[in-house]
């Protein structure tokens, strides 16, 4: 081989390890794009692999392999911290959320036809297997390049030059060196290793002693009327704050005000900071029945070991029966008796035998319909306290059931599009239709909503609605908020008024701060119904109104 041809060999092997390290998400998509930026990870790589070389033999196997294995875990781990951010909206946590990839993917691939996923399998062990061929190709150049003195010091001084300007533009502010380079991978590795350590062998569950006790109540303030928390599946407050969806959706939320105060019912509306983004949808639901933020499964597994009062347990020590309406509960679930649940409705319960509308299968309108006809039609029955975490509206939103204006019907809605059946697993990963499908998703559980309050819930209901949080990255994007819209309805004006006296908003639209956490809000409920309270101002919120960032924001910040 001529010294050129060697020497572009070299170029093209330092330039692929670059690059494996230095990619960029495509957003909306799961691909990747070329960003011309320097890799930190392999700068300091290069410079301990030509330090090694002056006393090692480094085209040994061992060498070789070993330099491979390093360089697949940094590409693999760089994927992961670029693309798990842009289509969630969080980084990935792989100790708590490898579990949980069998069941996404498996909601990804429902219904996908055979072919896709026969393809799209081949195609993703090709792709593996070239990434794998040519890190083997530039590794193996690279080791031999080291072997040779004059390259090896040259390289060497390459390294040793490019970590001191980035070292120079992480000190001085006159010196932007420092974003010519990509994020390093290393870190998020390194946080991988300390979140399996911190889950167990540094678990502290302290936290929770600490943690400010759920108040008492009598929930008599305003008669035991039945109560419902109704936790709408990724309805988060991009629908108002972003216009894409807020345009399309304005007019629906003016006609559901409209309608719903035609017809006597009032309402209070704020804005809520949840304690997860674009999943998790049960770190929401812990946060608000147990009156504690719980942002991760560690939290969340710390708490179920506990012996703390919840939401549910208040209402029940108040005299109500407890149900949970879980449509999308198949399995056994353990955490009801935690949180103190009479009754928890699954969907082997709910018995629906219509058509299917995605992975899900039950329209959330029939479930809520069930339930009425089974529990609040009952005569002579105590107060109800509804717990129901709809799923329709959940990733990837389609397709979307048809309301159905007679509620009596619902079994006999028809069958879904074909196309929504047969479609692509591209189409679920394309954010475009992602998006249109999540709108149609909001209208529908609009509709629901509307329709449930107008023709069957009883006068003196209290309805508690909002979401458990924004919608994957995919749909919205990664740097948004992780605020959430807390729609609280009432016939009973005196409560909306305790309401907007602690800072909530008249009719369907928020202000634009957050009243606090979600967890403030099983709180402020018990609060504004007890009898003992005098006045609304007896009760204001557990937080002030704020602007909140969650804990683990979205995405790492540069250097500076």
């Amino acid at each position: 081989m001529s010294g050129s041809v060697r020497a572009l060999a070299w170029l093209l092997a330092l330039f692929l390890l670059n690059s494996a390290l230095t990619f960029h998400n495509r957003w909306p998509t799961a691909g990747v794009r070329w960003t011309p930026e320097l890799s930190l990870d392999f700068t300091v790589l290069l410079l301990g692999l030509a330090l090694a070389a002056a006393w090692w033999d480094l085209n040994s196997p061992r060498w070789h392999n070993g330099v491979l294995a390093t360089f697949i875990l940094l590409t693999l781990g760089r994927y992961l911290d670029v693309t798990a951010p842009a289509l969630m909206g969080r980084s990935l946590d792989l100790y708590w959320d490898a579990p949980h990839i069998p069941a996404v993917a498996n909601l990804l691939l429902d219904q996908v036809a055979g072919w896709w996923i026969l393809f799209g399998g081949l195609a993703l062990l090709a792709l593996l297997a070239t990434l794998f061929l040519v890190l083997r190709w530039a590794v193996r150049v690279l080791l031999t390049a080291l072997t040779q003195p004059p390259t090896r010091y040259a390289l060497g001084a390459l390294a040793l030059a490019l970590l001191s300007a980035y070292g120079a533009g992480c000190l001085s502010a006159r010196l932007p060196t420092e974003y010519a380079f990509s994020l390093p991978v290393t870190p998020m590795l390194v946080g991988q290793l300390r979140s399996v350590l911190a889950a167990t062998v540094w678990r502290d569950n302290r936290w929770l002693a600490a943690a400010a006790p759920l108040p008492d109540s009598d929930l008599s303030r305003f008669g035991q009327g039945d109560v419902f928390v109704i936790f709408f599946e990724s309805q988060g407050a991009l629908i108002f704050d972003d216009p894409r969806f807020a345009a399309p959706l304005v007019g629906d939320f003016a006609a559901l005000e409209h309608t719903l105060t035609a017809s006597g019912w009032r309402m209070a509306t704020a804005r809520v900071e949840s304690s997860t983004f674009g999943g998790l949808s049960w770190l929401a639901h812990s946060s608000l029945l147990s009156g504690v933020r719980i942002a991760d499964p560690s939290r969340y597994r710390d708490l179920l070991a506990s012996t703390r009062p919840t939401l549910v347990k208040r209402f029940a020590a108040a005299g109500y029966r407890t149900v949970a309406l879980m449509p999308g509960l198949r399995h056994a679930w353990p955490e009801g008796q935690f949180y103190g649940f009479s009754a928890i409705l699954d969907a082997a319960w709910l018995d629906y035998r219509g058509p299917a509308y995605g992975g899900w299968a039950i329209p959330d309108q029939y479930s809520l319909y069930r339930l009425h006809q089974a529990e609040l039609a009952l005569p002579d029955r105590r107060p109800l306290f509804v717990f129901f975490p709809t799923i329709n509206s959940h990733m990837p939103f389609a397709p979307t059931p048809p309301y159905q204006a007679d509620w009596g019907q619902l079994a006999a809605l028809p069958e879904p599009p074909p196309h929504a059946a047969t479609g692509g697993l591209s189409e679920r990963l394309d954010g475009a239709a992602l998006a249109a499908a999540y709108i149609a998703s909001v209208r529908y559980n609009l509709q629901v909503l509307d329709g449930y309050l107008r023709r069957h819930a009883p006068a003196n209901t209290l309805i508690v609605a909002l979401g458990d949080h924004q919608p994957p990255a995919i749909v919205g994007g990664r740097d948004i908020s992780w605020q959430t819209p807390v729609h609280i309805f009432s016939r009973n004006p005196e409560l909306i008024a305790a309401l907007q006296a602690v800072g909530f908003q008249a009719g369907m639209t928020p202000g634009a701060q957050a009243w606090g956490g979600i967890e403030t809000l099983g709180p402020l409920l018990l609060r504004v119904l007890d009898s003992h309270q005098a006045s609304a101002t007896d009760f204001p919120a557990s937080s002030p109104l704020t602007t909140l960032r969650a804990p683990d924001g979205p995405a790492r910040a540069h250097p500076r």
